[in-house]
């Protein structure tokens, strides 16, 4: 922080993505920080214009016609700090623009290192495009085994901005790391000298001098800790640093015009994933409580996890809704898509779809059918995310059962197909199918997209983040309680009791494979009581055991998710559909 904060009172939050850029006016009133004005325009990254500040100008000439206060000076720069003739005290920036890193793995494909690396490299803004490998028994879709003459030709095709070697623990065996460094050398010095990638040595520390005489001056090498020092333990943190360095490097900083926008902050740049996860991070250190935040983007896909303090993050960068439509069918069948719909849609209709959008990637859905869609794609997205997710979280008293998410006291929903959902019980939906909660979890939206930038807005006044966050930000859905079990349609899964403020209480027995919403306005709490049948749990760890709770209200109350855990799918897709239809009647929408 280069000033003392409470000096800074006006802070302009920039917000580049992919596909728009917001602006949020932040500023004092009546002694509290608020957000002030919000406006939008298209991202003018890409051509014609080529230029990341172009949409920044739309966004701040907007607000300067909505706030009647001139925020820009003669050459189009932000005026900072504030003085009577315009201005803001601050200028903070996050930006999920920028093309992800382009990576090739370099490993011993049956190599622990090699499973490391890929959880390392899951939670930045990289894509690991192939493998390459000297282990010939493995025959993987993405790697090329044993020759060396394939890894060549792989490396000309691709041109990846960087290599990841990784392999053997700490002084264990030298030779097949060795092979592999030697290999990647040999391809990396038949490319032109503009498209050698960046070497990253991973692998086993003791080996460095080697693999460092093998590369020679002809590449530049990056030598961090073993991602992989011992059996028992793994070490993401320096390699992660590093694509997270060299990201910024060679993706960020050569964003046409970030030089500009840049120097307008007194801070650095975020970007906006990273920024994402630390406020999910306070969220949770604000209540001390285990927070889950996903953000399905256009071009890229986020979910931040605070379990038991420890954050965990998983980046997308091939995956979104705009951009990136398309690259969910290189992961799923569309079957997987067209069961989250409650009508009939052919499997070529769904492509032509998602091939459209990715073409003209800012249309909006013009009918029910194409938002349904869209947020079909979206469960789908977030359910890959949470996959690669899974295997990092915390195996502690919040993980009840090894295959479901681990208990959350909130969950935060955000991006286009859940804030732009058609209905407050849409949006609840798309996160209960797609997530499968367990217990008993608050659920909110981050409507406005302020939660990424509201992270920087913490690096030059923490008090106007916080204050913005906690009256602007989250849009409260009210509370979800979702019990673990399967049984026949029909049959009793749990009797709740619900006791309000005003003295009154209502009973209900919620059979199993069914939505039921409580009103619960927002703002207001009541103490519910929980009495599963003995093949349900309620988030207590043991089936049958009845439990109390003091809950809160949102805009759509209680949701009783007794649907089960993990969520039936109807194997007839037209039984299927008749289910997702009366979820969504269950819903409310």
């Amino acid at each position: 922080m280069t000033q003392d904060y409470l000096s800074v009172e006006s802070i302009l939050a920039l917000d580049c993505g992919s596909t728009a850029t917001q602006a949020l006016l932040i500023d004092r009133v009546d002694g509290e920080y608020r957000l002030v004005a919000r406006t939008e325009a298209p991202s003018t990254v890409e051509p014609p214009w080529n230029d990341i500040t172009a949409s920044v100008r739309q966004a701040v000439v907007q607000m300067t016609e909505v706030i009647g206060w001139p925020l820009l000076n003669e050459r189009g720069h932000i005026m900072s700090p504030r003085h009577h003739r315009g201005g803001v005290d601050a200028v903070v920036i996050t930006t999920s623009a920028s093309s992800p890193l382009r990576l090739v793995l370099a490993g011993i494909m049956r190599d622990i290192s090699l499973i490391s690396a890929r959880r390392a490299l899951s939670s930045t803004y990289a894509v690991v495009e192939a493998v390459v490998s000297l282990d010939k028994g493995d025959n993987s879709t993405h790697s090329v085994n044993g020759d060396i003459q394939g890894q060549i030709d792989l490396l000309h095709r691709l041109k990846p901005d960087a290599i990841v070697i990784v392999g053997g623990v700490d002084g264990g065996a030298s030779r097949p790391v060795l092979q592999t460094a030697e290999a990647v050398a040999i391809a990396s010095f038949t490319m032109q000298q503009s498209d050698r990638p960046s070497i990253i040595y991973a692998g086993n520390t003791e080996l460095r001098p080697q693999v460092a005489a093998l590369v020679g001056a002809e590449a530049e090498l990056r030598a961090v800790d073993n991602v992989r020092p011992s059996v028992q333990l793994e070490n993401p943190g320096p390699l992660q640093t590093e694509v997270e360095e060299l990201c910024r490097q060679r993706k960020m900083e050569r964003l046409p015009g970030f030089g500009t926008l840049s120097s307008w902050s007194p801070v650095p740049v975020l970007p906006t994933a990273r920024a994402f996860a630390y406020t999910t991070q306070y969220l949770a250190h604000l209540d001390g409580i285990n927070v889950l935040s996903v953000d399905v983007g256009g071009a890229t896909t986020t979910i931040a996890a605070v379990i038991d303090e420890k954050l965990d993050l998983a980046i997308r960068s091939d995956l979104g809704l705009s951009y990136n439509a398309t690259g969910l069918l290189n992961h799923v069948p569309v079957a997987s898509i067209s069961r989250w719909l409650p009508f009939e849609m052919a499997p070529v209709e769904i492509r032509n779809l998602l091939h459209n959008k990715a073409m003209h990637y800012r249309t909006v859905p013009q009918t029910r059918e194409d938002l349904l869609l869209e947020q079909a794609v979206a469960r789908e997205i977030l359910r890959l995310t949470l996959h690669d997710l899974m295997p990092r979280l915390a195996k502690g008293p919040s993980r009840l059962y090894p295959d479901l998410l681990p208990k959350f006291h909130l969950i935060a929903g955000a991006g286009g197909p859940v804030t732009n959902a058609f209905s407050h019980g849409q949006a609840a939906l798309l996160l209960l199918d797609a997530l499968q909660p367990v217990g008993v979890t608050g659920m909110v939206l981050d409507k406005l997209r302020l939660m990424a930038p509201l992270a920087a807005v913490a690096m030059v006044n923490p008090l106007a983040a916080t204050h913005v966050l906690e009256r602007d930000s989250l849009l409260n859905l009210g509370t979800v309680v979702a019990p673990v079990g399967t049984a026949r349609e029909g049959e009793i899964a749990l009797t709740f009791k619900i006791k309000y403020e005003d003295g009154r209480s209502l009973e209900v027995e919620v059979p199993y494979g069914s939505l039921e919403v409580i009103p619960l306005p927002t703002g207001q709490t009541a103490d519910l009581e929980l009495r599963p049948t003995r093949r349900f749990d309620v988030g207590l760890g043991t089936k049958g055991l009845a439990g109390s709770t003091k809950v809160e209200g949102g805009v759509i109350g209680i949701i009783i998710d007794a649907r089960g855990r993990p969520l039936p799918i109807a194997q007839d897709p037209a039984e299927q559909r008749e289910r997702m239809q009366r979820w969504l009647w269950d819903m409310g929408s």
